[in-house]
């Protein structure tokens, strides 16, 4: 009986990457009471993931409705202040320390209810929703500070949707 050896490739050596506070791409507020975001990692960086940094102003609400990303799963870790997150069966208040977990799918909203800052880092997985950020706030300044008038269209490319019903 002759034995059949399985080889596995050795992966290329990738370089490790530091990404000091302030070096990835920074997307200013496109207007007063948007966010500010970080954005640390990209697809470009061949990790498999994004990663982003927002700078939440108090009682910022993106979109006040359930939405879902039909194209990748995301984590949430908040770093300092106080964030809700509302579900499809309920809700969640998360401080500093807390991961929210948002498989593909998932029919989510989030807010800064409170009167001070927050601030979280968010994991894309796979990488690429992370320019939909710098694309917002990118065509948001470009529109004066409307927000409104630029964010529907991205969220069609990107794969961002609302909940049927929820208006």
């Amino acid at each position: 009986m002759s034995e059949t050896l399985t080889t596995t490739a050795t992966p290329p050596t990738a370089a490790p990457r530091v990404v000091p506070a302030g070096a990835g791409r920074v997307a200013a507020p496109a207007a007063p009471g948007l966010p500010s975001i970080e954005v640390k990692l990209d697809a470009a960086a061949g990790a498999g993931f994004g990663l982003v940094e927002y700078r939440v102003p108090p009682r910022f609400a993106p979109p006040p409705r359930l939405h879902r990303h039909t194209r990748e799963g995301a984590v949430a870790y908040v770093l300092e202040g106080e964030l809700r997150y509302w579900f499809a069966d309920g809700d969640a208040v998360a401080r500093p320390g807390t991961v929210v977990q948002l498989p593909r799918g998932a029919w989510f909203r989030w807010a800064n209810e409170t009167g001070e800052p927050a601030r979280m880092l968010c994991m894309f997985a796979p990488a690429g929703f992370e320019q939909f950020f710098l694309d917002v706030l990118a065509e948001a300044a470009a529109a004066g500070g409307d927000l409104g008038s630029v964010i529907g269209p991205l969220r069609a490319r990107y794969g961002d949707e609302d909940q049927p019903g929820d208006r």
